[in-house]
């Protein structure tokens, strides 16, 4: 299945916007504007024209504690009624979104905050899933995977299902160039940290 990740940006917490990481991935991104937002940087409107067809802006108009988030937490509201299989990642700092994304996990809903692009998986390149992994590995070492399909599997939970099969090949290789693992002939993975 093609997921679609949609991006909730919380732009009264979070200016960077690398929406060039966007380009020919299944996201969809939603700038959250405040009363604040009147006008927005060149590069930042030039972005916006560019992926016009993946990113819309959510004027409110509004200001004061919270209103941005509220606003926030009704669009995803909104949209988990439209696409339930859908990624739902808010971009935030703001650590009161997190009882927002117990709910969502509560129901069944993927859901994720996270404070920068890099962060979010689907936009990652290979070498920051290169070192998410490993830092997963390590936490995990109980439950590391001992065979490549296994590995494969696991690979796309931690990603939310989210990596293309030539995503997960150049990832495994990525492992293996940067030794945290090595492969038997027979599938099986080795870890070398």
């Amino acid at each position: 299945m093609n997921r679609t990740n949609y991006i909730y940006v919380d732009f009264e917490n979070v200016q960077e916007t690398d929406l060039d990481r966007i380009a020919n991935k299944p996201v969809k991104v939603r700038l959250i504007l405040g009363e604040r937002h009147k006008s927005l940087p060149v590069k930042l409107v030039k972005l916006i024209q560019k992926f016009s067809e993946q990113v819309r802006l959510v004027e409110t108009g509004l200001n004061g504690k919270n209103a941005l988030d509220f606003v926030l937490a009704y669009e995803i509201g909104v949209e988990t009624e439209t696409d339930p299989n859908g990624y739902f990642h808010i971009l935030s700092r703001d650590k009161g979104f997190d009882a927002l994304i117990r709910h969502l996990k509560a129901k069944e809903i993927l859901a994720a905050r996270h404070t920068a692009f890099s962060e979010i998986p689907v936009l990652m390149n290979l070498s920051e899933r290169v070192k998410l992994l490993t830092a997963h590995f390590k936490a995990n070492q109980a439950s590391r995977p001992k065979k490549r399909k296994t590995l494969e599997s696991q690979m796309q939970s931690v990603f939310g299902k989210t990596l293309s099969l030539g995503e997960v090949e150049d990832t495994i290789q990525g492992l293996v160039t940067e030794k945290i693992i090595t492969l038997s002939e027979k599938g099986e993975v080795v870890y070398k940290i």
